[in-house]
Parts: C-alpha cells; structure tokens; sequence
C-alpha cells in the first residue's frame, strides 16, 4: 500500500489531469463553435470535445466525491458512445470519403442503442479503490457500452491512419496530427481500466490525457486543421494557457493542505479553503501575466519606444517606405506572422487591417502605432508639397527667364536672315536653315514656358486626324471635348516625331466615359535609358529634336486635366496615348 503522502499527491495528480483535460477539451469546443462554426466539420469536433470534457468530467467526480458521484459519472459514461460517433463522422467526412452517409447513420444508430442500453440497464458503479474515495467499475452491460465507445474510436482511427497515407501536402499533415492526438487520447484512457481489471497500480496513462489537448491545439494551429485568423489562434493559445496555469495554480496551493490532512471543525476546515483559495489567487496572477506576455507581447509602450519609433519613421523618403517601415515596426513588436494584420498608408490616411478581433491590449498598441505613423506621414506629405512648391516656383522662374531670351533672340535671327540676302545662295540657304531651326526652337520654348490656358469645345476627331494623311482608326461619330488648337498641336507634335521615327503611322481611337487617342509608329521603340524621363524638358527621341515637344505635348494634356504616356498596342514598337476625361 501507498503512504498517506503518495495517496494523497496521486489523488490530486488525478484529479488536476482530469479537470485540466476538461477544462481544456470544453474551451477548444467553445474555441471550434464560435470562431470555426462556418467551417465544415466545425459542429462535429466541437461535439467530440464536449465528449471528452464531459468524459473527463465523469472520470474526475468519483475521486472527489466518492459513490455519491455514482449518478452523474453512470449517466456520462452511458452517453460515452455519441461523441465516439461524431469522431468516426467527423473522419470519415475529413478523409473525403463516398461512404460518409451510411457510416455516419451506422455509427449513431450503434451509439444510441448502447447508450440507451446503459442508461436502462446501468454501467456499473463508483467504489472505493487503492486509497481514492471513488473509481468507477462497469458492469457487464458497462463493459459492452465501453467496448462500443472504443470499437467507434478505434474505426476512426483506422480510416484517420489511411488517410494520412494516401494524401499529400497539408491534407496528409493535418489527418496526422489528429491521428497522433487521438492516439494519445487512446492510450491515455487505458488506465480507467486498472480498476475494472483488478490491476493493483497506480493509473499512470490518465496522466498523458492532458497532452491530448497539447497535441490536439499544436494539430490546429500548426497545420491549419481549422482555418482561423491570428487572434483566434493566439486566443486559443492564451485560453489553454490560462487553464494550465490555474490548475498549476490550484494544485500548489491545495498541496499543503492535501498533505497536512482536513482539518477538524468548521472553522479550521473553512480557514484552510479560504487561505488555500487566497494563496491560488496569489500564485495565478503571476502566472497569468507571464501567459500574457508569451501570448501578446509588446503590450505596454514607453516613452521611449514612442521616440524609436519616430526616429526609424523619420528616416523614411517616400510613402512606399514609410509603410514598409512601419509594418516592419509593427510586426517585430507584435511577433505577428507574416500574413497577419498589418497597416496601410496612402497620402496622409494610415489604415489598420485585420485588428478588429485583436485584444484591447494588443489592439491599443496597434491604434497608437498608427498614430504615431500618421504623424510621419503628414510630414513627410507637407516636405513633398514644399519640395514640389520650390519645384515649380523654379521651373517658373526657368520657363520665365527662357521666355525673355527667347523672345529677345527673334530680332537678331531676323537681322542675321537680311543680312545674308547678298551672301552667295549655298552660303544663304545654310543660314537659312539654321535660323529657322532656331526659330523652331524659341517657338517650342516659348510654348512649353506659356501658360497654356484652354477653351474646351465639341471636336470631332475624325475631321481633326483627317488633316495628317496617315492611317487613322477612329469612329465616324466619336466626339471629342477639347480645345482644337491645342489638341491640334499635340497631334502635330506626335505625329512629326513618329513620321521621323517609322514608316508606319497610324492613330486610334477608343470611345468611352474616358477617351483614348493612341498614336503609333514602327519606328525603332524608346531607348530604355529615357523611358522614364522621356516627357522632361530637352529629352529627346530622335536626333535634331529640340526635346520640348513631348513636354509640350504633357503640358497641353495637363491643362485638359488628361494625361499622356507610353502605350502598347501589338504590332507597333512605339504608341504615344492620350488620355482625356468623361465630356461633359
């Protein structure tokens, strides 16, 4: 026999087993109900877990409460059959099988008649055993409704294991991990049977049943078998945590008084409950604080994370890194998974994704993150607006002072043309051209230095393209709301730079709420080295040119709130494509 010191710390061992796989199995089934319900397969694990717990539970009563628990736990253990049930259901509809619907009716209709046969005829009775107040032994018919109970498990399993052989991929990985919970369970429960089959030793297997729900969490959590976002997943976490560290907390503090023995009288029994109960509060909250922090790290903000964080914000150039800063900041501090919640930031509005079912907690730090980005944000969108202020305040002090040259260089170019009149005709035609180049240069810049100001009005494209004598594609009907000067010289300027550049011109044009005009040529295509700054002042696609005129051409389109930029369009190298606005 054991002494009273090993009878008592094994009681409580058993007792805190049972309770913790409870308590477990009840708040996975609470966790499957509520945050996996929409999920097919959800209602059948979560009535598998509320048979456990209620297995655990039936299991737990008769040590603590001796043969008055004989009621209860003979009615639960008579139920054992339907959770046994729904598991060969739940598997069989898992393992995708043509079967489903004969099993599972075959399934339940066995665990109903053996749970009806134990509830009318019994399954045994709570004795006294091995120094515990109480273990359940069945009966005959007990024995028949168990061997039901494992008869179904041990099919689930069965299929469970071919399952897990035939499949691949993340299918194979998740039958796994419930095969190996549920062994676990599986072994677990063979040490109710040490009473029943007269075997004179402690129950050591009803120790494992707590990593049932170990393994069962991990199977969920590592290989998706329910698919939840990160908080329900974290709070699935915190949950059992919290379990395991009250029942810690519990079996601590109860120790003390399950070795000195009950105290004698009313008082002195009441005074232990309530010191043993204080004494659990006192270590739980510790416990529950370091839960805390494992679970949701990162809670608390300093003063002084609030400065790095500004710092390493600062250092941000443009919006794109601003946001892939602070994600980083965010998902560091958090320990959040790479597809988890996260933020966005487009011009000075930073927006929080995924947070509305975070904790309080975890979700006040995230909001005052995401303040402190915004701030970065609006700094970094008024240091644009200064710079693009400066920009353009330069660019109209240039286009000012290229106007003034401009317009000043038009009298000597005229007075060196009259001058050459006398000059012999190769020497006169040679001036000639280079003042009209000229000319067309202070032309252009006098263009692109203008303010070009528009007098919108119905044009029809058609007419308007007509006048170039190239291959246009454009609907007879198609008006355009534009004004025709203008859009005459952005035509002009595309369609001189293409005839340069190709043999092939054409222009198309695409009706709609947003009208397109696509001018294309066969030419040689854009040099990748001025792709990007092909529409700046003084670029220039073709030898000669003045590299004005698609900056003209984006000027013009700018007044017509249009834009202009490269297209593709099979079977032409180049396509210059206008964009205009909904008419009016």
């Amino acid at each position: 026999m054991l002494s009273t010191m090993d009878t008592a710390v094994g009681l409580f061992a058993y007792i805190g087993a049972l309770s913790l796989t409870a308590l477990a199995s009840a708040l996975l089934a609470a966790f499957v109900a509520l945050r996996a319900r929409a999920l097919p397969g959800s209602t059948l694990l979560s009535i598998f877990l509320g048979g456990v717990a209620l297995w655990s539970v039936a299991q737990a009563l008769p040590p603590i409460l001796g043969p008055n628990a004989s009621p209860v736990t003979t009615m639960l253990i008579a139920l054992s059959p339907l959770p046994a049930a729904a598991f060969v259901h739940l598997v069989f509809a898992f393992a995708l099988c043509g079967a489903l619907r004969p099993v599972a009716i075959a399934s339940y209709a066995i665990a109903a008649f053996a749970a009806l046969v134990g509830l009318v005829f019994g399954v045994g009775e709570v004795v006294p055993w091995r120094g515990f107040p109480g273990m359940f032994i069945p009966s005959p018919v007990g024995w028949g409704v168990l061997m039901v109970a494992a008869l179904l498990s041990i099919a689930g399993h069965l299929r469970l294991a071919r399952t897990w052989r035939e499949q691949l991929g993340q299918h194979q990985r998740q039958a796994g991990a419930v095969f190996v919970s549920s062994l676990i369970g599986l072994i677990a429960l063979t040490g109710f049977a040490f009473p029943a089959l007269g075997i004179d030793a402690y129950p050591w297997p009803i120790l494992l049943l707590p990593l049932y729900s170990v393994a069962l969490v991990y199977g969920i959590l590592r290989h998706r078998f329910m698919a939840a976002d990160v908080w329900a997943r974290r709070g699935l976490v915190w949950l059992l945590l919290v379990a395991g560290a009250g029942a810690a907390s519990a079996l601590i503090a109860s120790l003390p008084l399950a070795l000195a023995g009950r105290p004698a009288g009313l008082f002195a029994t009441w005074a232990a409950l309530a010191a043993t109960l204080a004494l659990g509060l006192v270590i739980l909250a510790p416990l529950k604080r370091l839960v805390d922090r494992l679970v949701f790290p990162g809670g608390r903000i300093s003063e002084e994370d609030v400065a790095q964080w500004r710092d390493q914000l600062a250092a941000a150039a443009d919006e794109t890194t601003l946001a892939d800063t602070a994600r980083a900041l965010l998902t560091r501090r958090l320990s959040l998974p790479g597809d988890g919640p996260t933020l966005t930031v487009a011009g000075e509005a930073v927006t929080l994704v995924g947070w509305d079912e975070a904790p309080p907690a975890t979700r006040h730090v995230a909001e005052r993150f995401a303040i402190i980005v915004a701030e970065s944000a609006r700094r970094l969108a008024a240091a644009h607006l200064l710079v693009e202020a400066e920009r353009e305040a330069r660019l109209a002090e240039i286009g000012a002072l290229a106007a003034t040259i401009a317009h000043d260089l038009r009298n000597p170019l005229g007075i060196v043309q009259m001058a050459a009149t006398g000059a012999p005709a190769e020497v006169r035609a040679e001036i000639g051209e280079q003042v009209a180049r000229m000319n067309h240069l202070v032309t252009d810049i006098l263009d692109y230095a203008r303010a070009w100001t528009i007098a919108p009005q119905p044009v029809r494209v058609s007419d308007l393209v007509a006048a170039f004598g190239i291959d246009t594609y454009v609907p007879d009907d198609l008006t355009l709301f534009a004004d025709r000067q203008a859009l005459m010289r952005v035509l002009t300027n595309l369609v001189d730079n293409a005839r340069a550049l190709g043999t092939r011109v054409a222009i198309f044009a695409e009706p709609g709420p947003t009208i397109i005009l696509d001018v294309c040529d066969n030419g040689p295509g854009i040099a990748p080295e001025i792709a990007d700054s092909l529409f700046r002042p003084f670029v220039s696609r073709r030898p000669g040119g003045t590299g004005l005129g698609l900056a003209i051409v984006r000027r013009i389109m700018e007044a017509h709130d249009g834009t202009v930029t490269l297209a593709h369009r099979g079977g032409w190298s180049t396509c210059f494509r206008l964009t205009f606005g909904a008419t009016p």
